[in-house]
């Protein structure tokens, strides 16, 4: 039979890194922000075919760097909902455990 070993401070660990990585692709998803602004003032009219690629692209880029957050604070979530299982059954098993053991 195989072992279950659960680091609790390792899943917590994990959606720490989530969480951060959730941060980092919503700071991304943003970091090219009002590209099409900026060089409709520096390029004028003539830019107006890249204009509107860029801002296709920003768009493109928003929408994935908020799926990413997401899902990114959803696994955060669930590594912390595990954590707190696995803590309550441990602590369940102990308990039970402890009844069963005989004193002496």
């Amino acid at each position: 039979m195989a072992t279950l070993n659960v680091d609790e401070k390792y899943l917590e660990e994990l959606a720490t890194k989530q969480v951060q990585a959730a941060t980092k692709a919503e700071e991304a998803a943003t970091a090219a922000g009002n590209t099409e602004t900026a060089v409709w003032v520096t390029h004028g009219v003539i830019s107006g075919a890249s204009n509107s690629a860029f801002v296709t692209a920003e768009k493109q880029r928003r929408g994935a760097g908020q799926n990413i957050r997401q899902h990114a604070s959803d696994l955060a979530a669930k590594l912390r909902v595990a954590k707190q299982t696995y803590a309550g059954v441990d602590e369940d098993l102990s308990r039970n455990l402890d009844k069963q053991m005989l004193d002496g």
